[in-house]
């Protein structure tokens, strides 16, 4: 057995017994309660389901999981014709508490399957697993969200584990910097500005890409929080474009440690995929 087949199957068994766990959660509520049942952890506060990270840290010796269970893009309005269904399944951020607030996360490959239909009747179907990330969050302050903004900072680098329809086969990295403030009235805004260094489209060199997300939420019940969120994203560098989305969901808490989540992105600008809904969860151990 080759090397990349023995990964390909260590990554589908993960997946699985990741997908085993949320069924057992489902099955459990009273679950979770006992796994973060040690000493008092800050808030229940997920990264997703929106573009914009929150600024604060999973506590120490503690272990969130975060991804979508399937999340689908429809790309259909492209320049040459060409029309993109893609279904992404199990993109996990796996969030380990270091120190009271400092974070290592570990963003794992998904299993992408991608169909291209192009203008002139030809088809083609690929799949694959996606690059791996890896990155640290540092709360800068406000992390026991006692006050009204807090401040982090997240480096990050991107590890070339992709396939080759699903990756450029080099090391790219960046850093974002994620802001929250409580507006009053139990709105709370959040944004989030993001530079990276990625590989230009020629593959001759690296460029500047510099991303904005503001997140505007607000509760819709005692365990229902509802958002909106503008993301833009100017790329630099040969075939630059811009990704302008517009993007909205839930989150329903099921347990104190637990939630699910859906929502939709929706495309703003051409470079932006047309429409993109998930489903996805958060589970903190």
């Amino acid at each position: 057995m080759s090397q990349a087949t023995r990964a390909g199957l260590a990554l589908r068994t993960f997946y699985f017994r990741t997908g085993l766990l949320a069924l057992a959660v489902l099955a459990t509520p009273g679950l979770t309660s006992a796994l973060a049942a040690e000493g008092e952890l800050r808030e229940f506060a997920p990264d997703r389901p929106d573009k914009t990270d929150g600024p604060y840290t999973i506590d120490p010796g503690h272990v969130q999981v975060e991804t979508d269970i399937v999340s689908h893009n429809r790309d259909f309005y492209n320049d040459d014709g060409t029309r993109k269904h893609e279904s992404v399944f199990m993109a996990p951020n796996i969030r380990i508490g270091v120190w009271d607030d400092t974070e290592f996360d570990i963003i794992a490959p998904a299993y992408t399957v991608m169909g291209l239909s192009e203008r002139g009747g030809g088809h083609t179907r690929l799949h694959g697993w996606s690059d791996m990330t890896v990155r640290a969050k540092i709360n800068l302050w406000g992390n026991d969200r006692e006050g009204t903004t807090a401040l982090g900072l997240i480096p990050f680098v991107k590890l070339p584990t992709a396939a080759t329809a699903y990756g450029n086969g080099a090391f790219e990295g960046g850093i974002g910097v994620p802001f929250a403030i409580k507006l009053g009235g139990e709105w709370e805004l959040g944004t989030q500005t993001t530079l990276a260094v990625n590989r230009n489209a020629i593959g001759d060199g690296y460029d500047p890409d510099l991303a904005f997300s503001m997140s505007l939420s607000h509760p819709l019940g005692e365990v229902l929080d509802g958002y909106i969120e503008l993301y833009g994203e100017r790329q630099t560098g040969p075939d630059a474009a811009t990704v302008a989305t517009l993007d909205l969901g839930v989150t329903y808490q099921v347990t104190p440690n637990f939630s699910v989540d859906g929502g939709v992105n929706i495309g703003l600008s051409k470079a932006a995929d047309d429409v993109n809904p998930f489903i996805g969860f958060t589970i903190r151990f």
